[in-house]
């Protein structure tokens, strides 16, 4: 789903700039979006590094694509999206996520999002359908 810049700033209004992050979709052409929001990111929240990317190309392979592009190594998950449809599965201990999508269906049949937990001790994640 893109984001348009006004509803990011919403975003930061109501959480503020250090709670809300986001990255770029293949979609979100605004130019002063694109000079606002990183193509893909990496924070650690409680001692779990976490990398986020909308992903690319065909859907099929996208988590191949993720490791070529980019080192996952130091991540324990990483979150992408592109494809829209909603999925997590944890791989040689890392957790891959995609929450799918809240309204298009190009790719699913299921408008999802995703809801993470994280504490030091553990984390867990859930794929909300609408």
């Amino acid at each position: 789903m893109t984001i348009p810049r006004e509803a990011y700033k919403s975003l930061i209004d109501i959480f503020s700039e250090d709670k809300v992050f986001a990255v770029l979709g293949n979609m979100d052409l605004e130019a002063k979006l694109k000079k606002t929001i990183p193509e893909s990111m990496e924070i650690e929240v409680l001692g779990h590094r976490i990398f986020m990317s909308h992903g690319g190309g065909s859907p099929n392979f996208i988590i191949n694509r993720l490791k070529k592009k980019y080192d996952l190594s130091e991540c324990d998950i990483i979150i992408f999206g592109h494809t829209h449809h909603p999925f997590h599965k944890e791989n040689n201990g890392k957790l891959y996520i995609n929450p799918g999508s809240v309204n298009d269906k190009r790719f699913t049949d299921i408008n999802s999002y995703g809801y993470l937990r994280i504490s030091k001790e553990k984390v867990d994640f859930e794929i909300v359908t609408l």
